[in-house]
């Protein structure tokens, strides 16, 4: 998008803040899923892991061979660069030729990664160069299945080596079926010169052999497999080798030879995998569904399924199912349940059980998640996208601001450049239009517009001058509902020079404008549009953000932005209340829409991404935090707010919203109301429920 220090940039780039550049790797510092706890069972004798995983080592002085299948001449070279994994980075799976068995998948391709692992499942997914003991993400988002081989810092180009892969009908080293080979040929550890010899082969039944061919440079690495749920619901469904030299006897040499086996199948063993849907929820009637698998060799006739579900906030059972199914030997199985009704602002603990007869394995019998109808901070409940816009090559979206009075969101896009955005929060993706809005060039050709905050009728958009290396100024345009240019604030002659304005919105409590500023102080200015100067800081952040929304109903602030893909909630001593993941985030402003008290609170949020992504996120707010019901005359009369037929009579100035929160007009003293309805009256800090009839 904007911004960048760099000489030679793209508008569609992202911005960054003056870096010094060395020669030293950093590997990006991603934020990592909230655990209940690793396991306290670390497998390291043999296993067998939670699944049945067991593994023999020539090391232990098991009955293993090594055998190594040298494909580098034969086998396709996948041209793996450094940190790179060729599904993700090249967008290559590669095919087994068979069916291959990894915990309780079946899967036919994989995706190798430079790191000395590869991934079985999540394929797509990127493991990064920081190895950690199993069960482990390496600090990057989302749960993954993989083998790995020596997972470590390493970097196969460097002195042109590479991986290699090679699938076979008959496998070469005497074993009967076919198998595949994934060979790192003369590959280093990042920064040191001794080029090692590797490979992972995966047979058709299941078995995965690791073997080493050359010595090892082992400054710290992990070996072993793990299921892409072991750091979810099933958390033993690892075995790890070894880990950072522990133990001591695990770090590999020439001639190793680690065999990691599938367990054999039993005759009866039913378990559950999952359930679905998870998390938040509608209070529409659903039909939750459990996976379940037949690990038995034997197929069952009538095996009943049990969904309880459990209100966790009275502990009580809310609802109960019984399905009976038929399963299939060595297969999965999606059981459907009968429609349950959520109530709203519910968390329930879903429980599914397995109760077949002949199981004699119980320890996967039940599993048990939650859903919930409560909305919290973060929840993504709807989002759109908007792809074609401008060129096409997308990161158009920056700030938003939402106007009551029209009713409409107004976003600030940089592709196509300068333009201005509406759409209706009930219809984003039938009433988005462009507007034909003429936004003022203060610099010219080098005119960014980002921000864009609205008052009473004025919007406020920021705007920075760039010539492709420098900042040249930065700028506030004031505009009316037409987009016309009305005044304007000079940022480095009255706020601060340097950077820019970023995110912006309007502060009802304290009647001050609320802009983040990039690069420099990286202050959130409160800002005096009529005296066109800085009335202090709110919070500072700890590095430069994007997008900030005055949540002024709760006396919270928003902010965030992709510099850490995140989004916070603030209360205005500027403690951080919530946080939640929110890749690419631009900017967000929040929607009071409040017909009932029951009414949960959204924010829109845009992300700055390729496909021109809009959010509709939970505040995790609701209607009656935020709304006074004054239904009695004696309750409205006491709040200094007085109803007359149709006139409203308030002490002090006051705001008017319809039932859908739509401003309808700014009083002194005493308005009457044209039209009968559900009507809001904002005075001061708290806002009353009238009815005009």
């Amino acid at each position: 998008m904007l911004i960048l220090l760099a000489t030679s940039v793209s508008l569609n780039s992202r911005a960054v803040a003056p870096e010094i550049r060395s020669n030293t790797k950093v590997e990006p510092v991603m934020p990592s899923p909230i655990r209940t706890g690793r396991s306290s069972n670390r497998i390291l004798s043999g296993g067998p892991d939670g699944f049945g995983y067991t593994y023999l080592s020539t090391q232990d002085g098991d009955a293993v061979t090594f055998n190594y299948i040298d494909v580098s001449g034969t086998g396709t070279a996948v041209g793996a660069g450094d940190d790179w994994c060729s599904g993700s980075s090249a967008s290559t799976l590669y095919y087994l030729g068979f069916s291959f068995p990894y915990y309780d998948q079946i899967i036919d391709s994989i995706s190798i990664c430079s790191n000395g692992v590869v991934l079985l499942e999540n394929k797509a997914g990127y493991l990064g160069l920081s190895n950690g003991a199993l069960p482990s993400n390496g600090g990057y988002t989302g749960d993954f299945g993989f083998v790995a081989v020596m997972w470590d810092d390493l970097d196969p180009p460097e002195y042109g080596g590479d991986v290699y892969f090679q699938s076979f009908a008959s496998c070469p080293d005497g074993y009967s079926g076919a198998c595949a080979v994934v060979q790192y040929h003369n590959v280093p550890r990042y920064g040191n010169t001794l080029q090692m010899e590797f490979e992972v082969i995966f047979y058709d039944n299941g078995n995965i052999k690791l073997q080493y061919n050359s010595a090892v440079y082992y400054n710290d690495a992990t070996i072993g497999i793990q299921d892409s749920t072991a750091l979810s619901t099933n958390p033993t469904w690892f075995l790890e080798y070894v880990y950072n030299g522990t133990p001591s006897g695990h770090v590999p040499d020439s001639g190793t030879a680690i065999l990691f086996q599938f367990p054999p199948p039993i005759d009866y063993n039913i378990g559950v995998a999952s359930i679905t849907p998870t998390g938040p929820i509608s209070t529409d009637p659903v039909s939750f569904v459990a996976t379940v698998r037949n690990f038995g060799s034997v197929a069952t006739t009538s095996t009943p399924i049990i969904l309880n579900v459990y209100d966790t906030l009275t502990s009580t059972l809310a609802f109960s199912d019984t399905q009976t199914v038929a399963l299939p030997a060595l297969s999965n199985y999606d059981v459907t349940f009968d429609p349950f009704t959520p109530s709203p602002r519910k968390v329930y603990m879903l429980e599914v059980i397995t109760s077949e007869p002949m199981d004699t394995v119980h320890d996967n019998d039940t599993l048990r998640d939650f859903a919930r109808t409560l909305l919290v901070f973060g929840d993504i409940v709807d989002s759109w996208t908007f792809p074609s816009l401008g060129d096409g090559g997308g990161y158009s979206f920056a700030g938003i601001t939402y106007a009551p009075d029209s009713g409409k969101f107004y976003v600030v896009s940089m592709n196509p450049m300068s333009t201005v955005f509406s759409f209706d929060p009930t219809d984003p993706a039938g009433t988005f239009t462009q507007t034909t809005w003429t936004l003022h060039p203060f610099f010219g050709a080098d005119d960014i517009p980002w921000g864009i905050a609205y008052n009473n009728g004025t919007f406020y958009v920021s705007h920075v001058g760039y010539d492709g290396s420098t900042f040249t100024g930065a700028m506030i345009g004031y505009y009316d509902g037409t987009g016309n240019l009305i005044d304007s604030l000079d940022v480095y002659a009255n706020i601060e020079s340097g950077g820019w304005i970023a995110g912006m919105d309007w502060n009802e409590d304290d009647g001050y404008l609320y802009g983040v500023y990039v690069i420099g102080s990286n202050a959130v200015y409160k800002i005096d549009v009529t005296a066109k100067n800085s009335a202090g800081t709110f919070a500072t952040p700890p590095t430069s953000l994007r997008g900030i929304s005055t949540f002024y109903e709760v006396d919270h602030v928003m902010y965030g932005g992709w510099n850490q893909d995140s989004i916070y909630e603030l209360d205005y001593s500027a403690a951080v209340l919530n946080g939640a993941p929110m890749p690419n985030m631009a900017d967000v402003d929040v929607w009071v829409n409040c017909t009932d008290p029951a009414d949960p609170i959204f924010a829109f949020v845009t992300l700055n991404d390729a496909d021109n992504t809009l959010v509709k996120m939970a505040t995790g707010h609701y209607c009656d935090e935020v709304i006074g019901v004054a239904e009695r005359p004696g309750d409205v009369a006491r709040a200094t707010v007085k109803v007359n037929g149709r006139t409203l009579t308030v002490n002090g100035k006051a705001v008017l919203y319809n039932a859908a929160g739509r401003k309808i007009a700014t009083f002194e003293e005493a308005y009457h109301v044209d039209v009968p309805g559900v009507y809001f009256v904002k005075l001061g800090k708290e806002v009353f429920k009238v009815v005009i009839r």
